[in-house]
Parts: structure tokens; C-alpha cells; sequence
């Protein structure tokens, strides 16, 4: 079955299309990646984790052997050969301690106690210093994914964002990349070190009993069999579990930025039942979740206590029958249960694990993304523009088979001032995109100061380039911070000037702290005109070569709306200035027009010969109740 170019943009760009109950990446894979990637930035930090894991392992083995010790030796008065050495240790420290050639059995249990005092104190200095750099090791991995992914996204085109659901990015740099947590500690540390463990207790096990160390390994096939079971459904539940934390994630977002529409329309009692369903339907995946995982941890202990019976069992008859020692029966014990603890702990924590691997494969498929608009190996830098533009047979669509704009010829001199004018879905905003370069044209050439886009470098284009959106954006900081966003070089006497001229700094000075004033979140301390003041006046103080006004105005009142154009007559003398409109009241005093319709150049002069010479120009100045003069 074909797919339509439509839905093939929406499975490349939408977060919400990626929201797939099928892994894309095995569980190794991820982990490898893991490991790779950014566990090996910090190499000290894993080598530590090593040898911590190799202290632990003496410490768990040496206490059931120290049982057996005492047991054969002094209370069963069985004494074997494997273990003389430890006794003759305690025997010299009992002597040490009693000053005695001969000590009395007390002495020696104090010792042996003494001896277990150390070894668990030890094993406590070491878990706990493990435990510490596993945090360690984790935030750091974190905070670099974390960086990884804000760099990445940076860097994505603008497609990416406009198909994109920002909530649900926000969940996967925040929910996904902290649950990555549980993957380091008992994922890939956890797992090392029980291997390890594992390993080194079987081998002891060995040398106890061979026999009853191979009905403690008959288990693992059983726990084999089930893990395989419960592998699919864990994995499933918890990628839709993940998944719905970040729907629910979005929904809030995007019922808080449209909280006020709400009211307005009283809908309140509609948003708050779309919310109570969608957190019903994450509450319900987490459950399913959940029981599946807490299925698999009690088939693990079922099967644990099935080996712990059938070793007592087979290991009281060999006591019996005088082959094997209590103090071997307990020391054997003891390690089948180290032996199985760690398979019990991932069995218990099977379904976390499983959710941090659904999340961290949610991150990859982000950082995976390429980017569609790319930097060339080696761009042109250039320090200054002189603001010269050429639009050179541009051919432009969003979606194959769908042109936006058609064959735009247009050059701009250096220092002139144009209205980019016409009817909304025009094409008009498209051309900014291409002269920004948040797109590359589908055929001909964006071309500044005699140079392709495509061959410079984005911090040049960017740095020449300044855009003024229609919906003023200012972020989360002081004013300063919002006025020097794009030139933090600049002075402060500076950036005074330019707030004054474009008539904002009156208003700052009135707030509570002036300048240093925080805003709220998307300056909403401010009024609409008073943002779009702060957002001209950012614009002028990066001082770029090429001003862009995309609909800047369209929105504001006629007192701001003046105030930017008598900054746009004075203050861009020397700059090259690219109005974008379906206002006519904002392009009268340019120098010239551009008339765009179905993405096409119509016609191209001034608003007198425009009036003359341009019927869709004439039109929308009556439709706008703009004097036409015959």
C-alpha cells in the first residue's frame, strides 16, 4: 500500500507518531549504547565501580565460610581439611587475645564474632561507597544525555519542530532520562557485579558439593523459561506505560498554556474531563505494568524457595549419612542464596529495568534523528555583511507534490528597506525560512553578499539575520537577560539607548526592579506591545546586518505599531530590512513592495504604483479601509 507524502512527513517529524508500542533497539543494543557512549566519558568512575564490585565479592564469600568454621570446628566438632587455615587464624588471634597457649572455646567464638564484625563492617564501607558512585555515575551519564538531546534538538531543523509535541520531548528529557537511573545501578553495574558474584559462588558451591550445586543450577533453566515468558508482555506494558506518562505530560502543558481560552469559552469542566482521562488511562498502564512485574518477581521466589527446600533436603540426608558436615550444609546454603538473591533482584526489578530501557530508547530515537537542514564540513565565515540579497529561481514545498512558493526571482541592494506583502497562506513567511535557512529550498539558490546559504556557516547566516517573530517570545530571566539575548557583549548604556528609542524603557524603569526585573513565564508581567517592544529592541541590539519583521505587527496596537515604524525609518538606516505583512498600513513607506499571491511574485513598486498597477494590491487596501487616490 503506498503512503501518502503526508503521512510520510508526520512518521518522520511527529513525537506522537514515534509513540510505537514495538522496540525499535534490543535491550543490548541500548545498553551497549549506554555503556559506549557515556558510561566510557567517565572511565575513573567505572573502574572504581570494578573494583568496589571485586571487594564485595570477598566479603559475601568469606562470611558463610567463616559459618562453616565455627560450626565444624568449635560446636559440631567436625573439623575439615578446606578450612584449617581459618582456624588456625583464629586459634593465633585467640591466643593474642586470651594470652593463653591454650584458649578457651569462648575466646575463640569472640574472635570468630570479632572476625564477622570486620567482614560485615567492610562489606558495609564497600556497598555504601558503591552506592555513591553508582549515584555518582548515574547523574553524571544523565546530565550528559540530557545535554546530548538539548544540543541535538537544537540543531534539528524547524520541520521537526512544527510536526513535534513539545510536552512530549519535555518528558523524554526529563521522566525517560531520570528513570536511565535503574538501568546504571542494577542494568548495567547490577548486572556486572552479579555476574561476577554469580560466577565466583558457583565455583565455591563447587568445591562444597558438586551435586548439590547442580540442583541449585537445575533452577536457573526454570527461571530462564519464565523470564522468556514474561520478557514480551514486561517490555510491551512498560513501553505503553512510558509513553502514556509523557501524553499525560503533554496534556498538562498544553491545558496550562491554554488555560485562559478555556475560561473564556467555559470549558473548564471539558478540560478537566479530557485530563481526568487521560490520567486514568496512565493510571491504568502503570497497574497492568506493575502486576505483570510483580508476576514475574513471584515465580522467581516460588522457584528460589524450591531450590532452598530441595538443598536442605538432600543436604540434611548427606549429614545423615555422615558425607557431608552441618557447618558445609549452612555454608551451602548461604551461598545458594547469594547465588540466587541477584537473580531475585532482577526478577523483582525486571519491570523498572524494563521501563528505563522503553525510555532510553525513546531519547535515542530523538538523538538519531539527522538533522534535514546540515552545516557544510567546512562553511565560509564571514565577520560582516553588507546585507545584499538574491532570490535566484526558487522553488519551495513543505510537502512533496504541494509547492509553496514557484519559481521567486528577487534582489534586495544592501541597506534597502522591503515589504514582503500578501494574502495570508501566500508563501510570505515561507521566504523568511529560506532566508534563514531554517529550510533549504527544493530547487535555486538563497544567496547573501554573493554567497550560497548552503555554503556558509549557520553562526554567520545567524548572526547577520535577525528575525522578529508575530508572537513575542521572551524567556524565563531578567529583562537585561531577554534584551541581550543576542549580544551578550553588549553595555548596558547600549542596550539603555536602544530601549529608549524604540520607547520600552519607561516602562521597564516602572516595574519593580527596572532592568533587572524577572519576568514570568513567557512575560506575561507585561502587556502584548510592551513584549513586542522588548523583542524589537533585541533584535536591534544584536546588531545584524539583515532585520526581518515576520508579521510583527499584525498584532499590536496602532501606538506600538507606529513606534516600529519610525524605528524602522531612523534606527535601520545602514541595515537591510525585510517586512513581511498583509497589513498595508505597514508597508506604505517602504521602498519597495513585493506582492506575493499562491506563491508567486505578482508585481513589485511602491504603494503609489502598486495602487495603479496591482488589482489584489488595490483590492486588499480597500478591503483594509486604506485611501486609494485614482
Amino acid at each position: 500500500m503506498e503512503v501518502s507524502p503526508v503521512a510520510e512527513y508526520v512518521d518522520r517529524y511527529d513525537i506522537g507518531s514515534q509513540e510505537s508500542s514495538v522496540r525499535r533497539m534490543s535491550d543490548i543494543e541500548i545498553v551497549k549504547r549506554i555503556v559506549m557512549d557515556y558510561m566510557m566519558r567517565h572511565k575513573t568512575l567505572f573502574t572504581i565501580q570494578l573494583v568496589l564490585i571485586f571487594f564485595k565479592m570477598f566479603t559475601v564469600i568469606a562470611r558463610p565460610y567463616l559459618y562453616k568454621t565455627v560450626l565444624d570446628f568449635y560446636i559440631a566438632q567436625t573439623p575439615t581439611d578446606d578450612a584449617v587455615w581459618l582456624a588456625n587464624i583464629i586459634n593465633s588471634l585467640a591466643v593474642s587475645l586470651a594470652n593463653s597457649s591454650e584458649p578457651q572455646l569462648g575466646s575463640l567464638l569472640l574472635v570468630a564474632a570479632l572476625l564477622y564484625v570486620v567482614i560485615a563492617v567492610v562489606e558495609w564501607a564497600v556497598t555504601t561507597t558503591q552506592l555513591y558512585y553508582i549515584e555518582k555515575l548515574g547523574l553524571y551519564v544523565i546530565a550528559d544525555i540530557r545535554a546530548d538531546f538539548f544540543s541535538h534538538i537544537n540543531n534539528l531543523s524547524q520541520r521537526f519542530f512544527e510536526y513535534g509535541n513539545t510536552g512530549k520531548l519535555v518528558s523524554r528529557v526529563t521522566n525517560d532520562a531520570e528513570a536511565l537511573k535503574k538501568i546504571l545501578s542494577t542494568g548495567v553495574i547490577g548486572l556486572v557485579a552479579d555476574l561476577i558474584m554469580t560466577l565466583s559462588i558457583v565455583l565455591v558451591m563447587a568445591f562444597i558439593d558438586s551435586q548439590l550445586t547442580l540442583v541449585a543450577l537445575l533452577i536457573a533453566p526454570l527461571l530462564a523459561v519464565a523470564s522468556r515468558v514474561f520478557q514480551g508482555w514486561i517490555k510491551e506494558a512498560w513501553r505503553t506505560a512510558r509513553r502514556n506518562v509523557a501524553s499525560l505530560t503533554g496534556k498538562v502543558q498544553d491545558l496550562m498554556y491554554g488555560a485562559k481560552l478555556t475560561k473564556s469559552l467555559v470549558q473548564e469542566e471539558r478540560s478537566l474531563l479530557e485530563f481526568d482521562e487521560t490520567n486514568e488511562r496512565n493510571m491504568q498502564t502503570q497497574i497492568r505494568a506493575e502486576t505483570v512485574s510483580v508476576a514475574y518477581s513471584s515465580v522467581a521466589t516460588v522457584l528460589g524457595s524450591i531450590m532452598t527446600a530441595a538443598i536442605w533436603y538432600l543436604g540434611g540426608m548427606k549429614i545423615l549419612g555422615a558425607t557431608r558436615t552441618i557447618g558445609q550444609l549452612v555454608a551451602f546454603s548461604n551461598y545458594s542464596e547469594s547465588f540466587f538473591t541477584p537473580i531475585q533482584s532482577l526478577a523483582m526489578l525486571y519491570g523498572e529495568i524494563q521501563s528505563a530501557l522503553a525510555g532510553a530508547e525513546r531519547i535515542f530515537v530523538i538523538l538519531d534523528q539527522e538533522p534535514e537542514v546540515q552545516e557544510r564540513e567546512n562553511p565560509i565565515q564571514l565577520d560582516e555583511m553588507r546585507g545584499e540579497i538574491e532570490f535566484k529561481e526558487i522553488h519551495f514545498s513543505y510537502i512533496p507534490d504541494q509547492p509553496v512558493l514557484k519559481n521567486i526571482n528577487l534582489r534586495i541592494k544592501p541597506g534597502e528597506k522591503i515589504a514582503i506583502f500578501g494574502p495570508t497562506g501566500s508563501g510570505k513567511s515561507t521566504i523568511i525560512n529560506l532566508l534563514g535557512r531554517f529550510y533549504d529550498p527544493v530547487e535555486g539558490q538563497v544567496i547573501i553578499d554573493k554567497h550560497d546559504l548552503r555554503d556558509l556557516s549557520f553562526s554567520s547566516l545567524r548572526r547577520a539575520v535577525s528575525i522578529v517573530l508575530q508572537e513575542p517570545y521572551l524567556f524565563n530571566g531578567t529583562v537585561d537577560y531577554n534584551l541581550k539575548f543576542g549580544n551578550l557583549k553588549v553595555s548596558d548604556a547600549e542596550m539603555i539607548r536602544v530601549a529608549k528609542y524604540v520607547g520600552i524603557h519607561n516602562a521597564i524603569t516602572e516595574l519593580e526592579d527596572g532592568y533587572g526585573t524577572v519576568l514570568h513565564e513567557r512575560g506575561t508581567n507585561l502587556s502584548y506591545g510592551q513584549r513586542q517592544l522588548i523583542c524589537l529592541a533585541r533584535a536591534i541590539i544584536a546588531d545584524p546586518s539583515i532585520l526581518v519583521f515576520d508579521e510583527a505587527t499584525s498584532s499590536v496596537d496602532p501606538y506600538t505599531e507606529a513606534k516600529i515604524q519610525e524605528t524602522l525609518r531612523q534606527e535601520m538606516m545602514n541595515r537591510t530590512v525585510i517586512l513581511v505583512t498583509h497589513r498595508v498600513s505597514t508597508v506604505r513607506d517602504m521602498d519597495r513592495i513585493i506582492v506575493l499571491e499562491d506563491g508567486m511574485i505578482k508585481n513589485e513598486g511602491t504603494h503609489d504604483q502598486l495602487i495603479q498597477r496591482s488589482s489584489l494590491y488595490r483590492e486588499l487596501c480597500e478591503m483594509q479601509l486604506v485611501e486609494v487616490n485614482n
